[in-house]
C-alpha cells in the first residue's frame, strides 16, 4: 500500500498509564517545551490513557493541562491491559478527528523536537509509519550498561543481518507515528492491538508484523529521539528475571502466530543451550555485576521460551 503525505495532519499524541505518578508528571512537565514550529498547535492534542483509574493521575493531568501549548484529553480505560489501553488510545484519537497518532511511554522522555521530526519524515516519505529511535536512561547504573541487556538500535547491525519480520530495529510504540488508513485496514481483521497480547507484551510487534503484511510503507526518522527512563526496579534481580522471562515468552508467542515450526524449533534449541550455559557461567561471573546479571537475565528469557513452547501460556506480565 502506498500512501501520500497529510498536507493538514491533525495528530494525536497518545499515552497509556498505569500508576506512573511521578514518570508521568516528568513526561506533561517536559512536554511544555514541545517544538511544534511549522505546525499549528491547535491541529495537535495530547491524549492520556489511564490503565489504572484514580484521582491521583487524573489531578495531575488536570494541574498540567494549562501551563501546555497543546490541548490535553484525559480518558479512562478500567479493563487491566497493555492492549485494552492502546485500543482505547487509538478509538479515542479517531473518533476525535485525529489523522496520525504518535505513541509513547509514560515514563520515558522526548527531546522537544521528537514529534516534528516524526511528522517531517511522514509528509516526505508518505509512510503509513514512521519509527524514531531512543538512547538510553542517563541514570542507569554502570553494570546495566556493561552488561549488554539494555540497549538503544543499533543501525549498523540492522543494515547487517535486516530486521526478523521485516520490521526495523528501532520498531515499538516507544516513539513512532502511524496514519488513520493502515489503523482502520488492519482493525477490519480484528482489534488493532490483539488481545492475545494484552497481559504479556509484544502487542506492538504483532500489530507492526500484520499491518506490514497489509502493505503499511516504514520508515525510520533516526532525528526523533526519546530518552528512556526505566524505574529502579527493572534493574534489581527480580526485575530482570521477571522481563527475562516475559521476553522469552512473547518470543515464542510472536514465533507461533507469525513464524514457523522450524522457526519454534530453532528458538527452543538456542534456549536449551543458552540456559545450560549460563547456568555453568553464573557461579564464575560473581566478581561483575554487569556479568552476573547478564547470565541471570539469559537464564530468565530461556526459561520463558522453554515454559510457553510447552505450556502454551504466557506470564501476565501487564496484569497488575
Amino acid at each position: 500500500m502506498t500512501t501520500t503525505p497529510l498536507t493538514e495532519p491533525r495528530v494525536a499524541i497518545c499515552v497509556c498509564t498505569h500508576s506512573r505518578s511521578q514518570g508521568l508528571s516528568l513526561l506533561l512537565s517536559n512536554m511544555r517545551d514541545i517544538d511544534l514550529r511549522g505546525y499549528d498547535p491547535a491541529t495537535v492534542e495530547l491524549i492520556i490513557i489511564d490503565n489504572s483509574p484514580n484521582p491521583k493521575t487524573q489531578e495531575i493531568c488536570r494541574r498540567a493541562a494549562p501551563g501546555l501549548p497543546i490541548a490535553l484529553h484525559y480518558t479512562q480505560e478500567p479493563r487491566v491491559g497493555i492492549t485494552y489501553a492502546r485500543n482505547h488510545a487509538v478509538d479515542c484519537a479517531l473518533e476525535r478527528g485525529a489523522n496520525l497518532i504518535a505513541f509513547i511511554d509514560d515514563d520515558d522522555q522526548p527531546r522537544p523536537d521528537w514529534l516534528i521530526q516524526l511528522l517531517d519524515c511522514q509528509a516526505e516519505s508518505g509512510a503509513d509509519m514512521v519509527f524514531g529511535t531512543w538512547v538510553l536512561d542517563t541514570q542507569m547504573p554502570q553494570w546495566a550498561r556493561d552488561s549488554g541487556i539494555f540497549r538503544s538500535p543499533n543501525k549498523s547491525k540492522q543494515e547487517r543481518k535486516g530486521g526478523r519480520y521485516g520490521l526495523p530495529d528501532c520498531a515499538s510504540t516507544c516513539n513512532m507515528l502511524v496514519g488513520k488508513a493502515i489503523l482502520e485496514k488492519v482493525a477490519t481483521t480484528g482489534p488493532v492491538f490483539s488481545h492475545r497480547f494484552r497481559h504479556s507484551g509484544g502487542e506492538d510487534k504483532d500489530f507492526f508484523i500484520r499491518a506490514h503484511a497489509q502493505g503499511a510503507t516504514l520508515a525510520s526518522a533516526d532525528t526523533s529521539v526519546i530518552y528512556r527512563n526505566h524505574e529502579a526496579e527493572r534493574y534489581t534481580a527480580r526485575g530482570l528475571l521477571r522481563r527475562g522471562f516475559k521476553n522469552g515468552c512473547s518470543q515464542v508467542s510472536m514465533a507461533h502466530y507469525h513464524g514457523d515450526q522450524s522457526r519454534r524449533v530453532n528458538l527452543l534449541c538456542t534456549a536449551l543451550m543458552k540456559l545450560l550455559m549460563s547456568l555453568l557461567l553464573l557461579p564464575f561471573s560473581i566478581f561483575s555485576k554487569g556479568v552476573f546479571m547478564h547470565n541471570l537475565y539469559r537464564i530468565a528469557k530461556a526459561s520463558g521460551v522453554i515454559y510457553t513452547t510447552v505450556t502454551g501460556r504466557s506470564i501476565s506480565y501487564y496484569s497488575h
